[in-house]
């Protein structure tokens, strides 16, 4: 189900060149000036739900990491609706992102989400390490400019825990958020670390598109846990389209159709949560819809002339030429999904795509960060 190369995890850095995951997919093509791929996601009820389906996703109570798969899932849910708002506020040009040295964006939901998911996780274990991406040096150095921003970070999180926490919400100082921010200087190695990356997919978030929050628990190098937040991904992948490549489509039309047939609410925004050995869950990142979990599965058989499969958006990133390389000669017919973020891994758990093929090109280095959540859930 899963093909990957192995990937050091003592340190941040990942070595991975490619990641291969199957899947399978129905899929029909309508003629039309702009084509269509409507794709049947592969979902099956699950079973021995519990009352309080969004504390347990896995439908467990009494499972192996329940506890760590609770804080998980509440963690990435404040922060996607932390998120949320931050991107209505970058599409109104409300805010901006701005450059790091590295050349990435980063904009006030980073620090905002790694901050609230470690403050999170702290009421649990005070001790915790987690390897994460942000850290608060350009905050707690950046002069008034730096000031003004961690003064909105901070708004925006005690904002988000009331809306969460209500009158069991604290107040966090600036000094706090700085703490929080920077408990995501871990080194990894062995033992438990979480691994964050807050905001999976800037640019894609800045451009008001797909993104990811992406949570996992590793223990001595083995992956235990993972929550993985996608607030814009469709909950069904009929609404994919494409014209030179495949996207998930938002068209007025389309919207209309999910709204139309969609008499919970829930047409998108999807939080993808997994357990080791206890399959992948998808529920609603919206916390005021009471929907139970549905357990998503990647497809049992791999067909190369209908299988379709993903890879960044951005040709920076990796070598999309290479992979068309890689498609043909496994005479994959099909155009390539292109999504930002880990969420094209949560295309493949749930079989909205069948391959995700990533090749870095010389002098990218990945993160363990920016595989994490997404391994775990397929």
């Amino acid at each position: 189900r899963l093909r990957a190369f192995p990937v050091p995890t003592s340190h941040p850095n990942m070595a991975a060149l490619a990641q291969f995951s199957v899947s399978s997919v129905v899929a029909r093509t309508a003629g039309s000036k702009t084509r269509r791929r409507n794709v049947t996601s592969r979902a099956i009820s699950a079973t021995a739900v519990t009352p309080n389906a969004q504390s347990v996703p896995n439908g467990s109570t009494g499972a192996e990491y329940a506890k760590e798969l609770e804080v998980a899932t509440d963690a990435v849910r404040m922060a996607s609706t932390l998120c949320q708002e931050v991107q209505g506020q970058l599409m109104r040009q409300d805010e901006q992102a701005v450059t790091k040295d590295d050349k990435s964006l980063v904009t006030l939901a980073d620090y905002a989400a790694q901050a609230i998911i470690s403050w999170r996780i702290q009421q649990e274990w005070p001790d915790f390490t987690m390897v994460g991406e942000e850290d608060a040096e350009a905050l707690v150095e950046g002069g008034a400019g730096g000031t003004q921003t961690l003064d909105k970070i901070t708004a925006l999180v005690n904002k988000t825990l009331r809306h969460h926490k209500g009158d069991a919400a604290p107040t966090l100082t600036s000094g706090d958020l700085v703490t929080l921010i920077d408990k995501g200087k871990g080194r990894g190695g062995n033992g438990r670390h979480w691994v964050l990356d807050p905001v999976d997919g800037t640019l894609g978030f800045v451009r008001g598109d797909q993104y990811a929050i992406a949570l996992a628990l590793m223990e001595d190098g083995v992956l235990k846990v993972g929550a993985m937040g996608c607030p814009n991904m469709p909950k069904m992948g009929e609404v994919l389209e494409y014209d030179s490549s495949y996207t998930y489509g938002f068209s007025p039309r389309l919207v209309s159709k999910m709204l139309a047939g969609e008499s919970l609410g829930w047409f998108r925004g999807c939080l993808f949560t997994a357990v080791q050995g206890q399959g992948c869950f998808m529920s609603p990142t919206d916390t005021k819809l009471n929907v139970e979990p549905i357990a998503v599965r990647v497809s049992e058989t791999f067909e190369p002339k209908t299988a379709k499969f993903c890879e960044p958006v951005m040709k920076a990133n990796s070598s999309q030429g290479f992979t068309a390389s890689v498609a043909d000669n496994l005479a994959m017919t099909s155009k390539p999904l292109r999504v930002y973020s880990q969420v094209k891994y949560g295309s493949v758990a749930r079989a909205d795509a069948d391959v995700f093929m990533k090749f870095p090109k010389a002098g990218y280095t990945e993160k363990i960060w920016d595989h994490a959540a997404g391994v775990i859930i397929v």
